[in-house]
């Protein structure tokens, strides 16, 4: 398969970006080959897993000179490292906890500019960090957030749209970065070794920079990578695609027409279950693996706002956005049918996200236009999620 055809994404509102990263992997493949994959330079030029790489001749680091006493500034800095590092301890022992599951809601947009980050579900069960998706911005929303980005365990993928896959990059660099020990798991449908192979590729001479620059000490190329684990059809039933220390994750198959495939999960441990929902119309497969959850993180859209806007469009001769529109309505699940579902299902308390149409989240209005019609129909709790909002399920409640 050509080099360029591994990192296209279908997605024709994102071609300007997918040709940029195409360019960068071209212009990569262009340079001489190297004669073994070592670490040897060839004519500036250094060879690794990923072939020839430019690079040139590691910097002198001069240790800095820590006065004693320390400097006014140099006090001030180390006391907002001791808080920081104080901060980000204290959230990841929150998040870990052994006997609870912690949702956080780290993009809860769209492809529609708003405040939010696209989309972006982080599941934490016995000491496990499961990531659900990376949409743009998704992997700053979770530093942000205080998320212990260098213990992710595995990256699970509900389809291939940009809003759901362009900051997988980003999260298997930074992760790598802030200390990751192993390679990253990352597992979808059919075509996921498409998005992994293009990820190395674009990224290779950032992390041969790295290396270099900080050493293998620090930076172990040989864990930087993702690795793909193709999830086959698990059809409406669902089928087990990971298991260990106690969790569970269920793969089962949505409607995201014409994309295929699409999934959604469901997180078991201890009794307890979380579901998320990916892009989907109101299906019995989510409907089924729906039953009894604790937690339900779902899409959702309202159909009066798109309407609305369609017919807007229609009036102002704008066919083109007319029909984007129109098209959008076909393949999300509305509010009203949102609340029929999960009534039928048993589930305790929803968590809306992926919000269509995006909006800011302190817009006055999200509550009315997305909440209030399911409360009408849903005798459960009704959550409109918010970019870094923690969701806790206890065990034993």
């Amino acid at each position: 398969m050509p080099i360029t055809e591994k990192i296209r994404l279908e997605n024709p509102g994102r071609r300007p970006v997918a040709s940029r990263l195409a360019l960068a992997v071209l212009a990569l493949a262009s340079l001489p080959a190297c004669n073994s994959v070592s670490s040897a330079d060839v004519a500036g030029l250094s060879c690794t897993e990923q072939g020839p790489l430019p690079s040139a001749e590691r910097p002198p680091a001069p240790d800095a000179v820590c006065p004693d006493p320390p400097s006014p500034l140099a006090a001030l800095v180390e006391q907002r490292q001791r808080a920081t590092r104080a901060a980000a301890d204290a959230s990841a022992a929150e998040l870990q906890r052994r006997d609870a599951i912690t949702v956080v809601t780290c993009g809860t947009g769209t492809p529609i500019p708003s405040d939010r980050s696209q989309a972006c579900t982080a599941v934490f069960a016995n000491g496990l960090f499961l990531l659900f998706d990376a949409g743009d911005g998704a992997e700053r929303s979770m530093e942000r957030s205080l998320l212990p980005m260098a213990e992710v365990d595995a990256v699970f993928l509900t389809h291939f749209h940009s809003d759901h896959v362009a900051d997988v990059g980003e999260v298997v660099s930074r992760s790598w970065i802030l200390g990751r020990t192993t390679t990253l798991p990352v597992f979808g449908g059919e075509g996921v070794s498409r998005i992994v192979d293009g990820i190395s590729s674009v990224y290779a001479a950032d992390d041969n920079y790295r290396t270099m620059h900080h050493g293998e000490d620090i930076l172990p190329p040989d864990v930087a990578r993702a690795e793909a684990h193709r999830i086959e059809d698990p059809g409406e039933a669902g089928r087990l695609v990971f298991e260990r220390d106690g969790v569970t994750v269920t793969a089962f198959r949505v409607n995201h027409a014409p994309v295929a495939p699409a999934f959604g999960f469901r997180v078991e441990y201890s009794g307890r279950s979380v579901v998320v929902s990916g892009d989907t119309t109101a299906t019995a497969s989510l409907r089924d693996a729906s039953r009894g959850a604790d937690l339900l993180i779902a899409e959702v859209m309202s159909r009066e706002v798109l309407e609305a806007a369609e017919c807007s469009f229609r009036k102002l001769g704008d066919e083109r956005d007319r029909r984007l529109i129109r098209d959008i309505r076909t393949y999300h699940v509305a509010t009203v049918d949102l609340a029929v579902l999960a009534e039928a299902a048993g589930v305790h308390r929803l968590v809306l996200t992926h919000l269509v149409p995006s909006v800011d989240n302190d817009d006055p209005r999200v509550d009315s236009v997305f909440a209030e019609p399911i409360r009408e129909r849903f005798s459960g709790e009704v959550v409109v999620g918010r970019d870094g909002q923690r969701f806790v399920v206890e065990l034993d409640g």
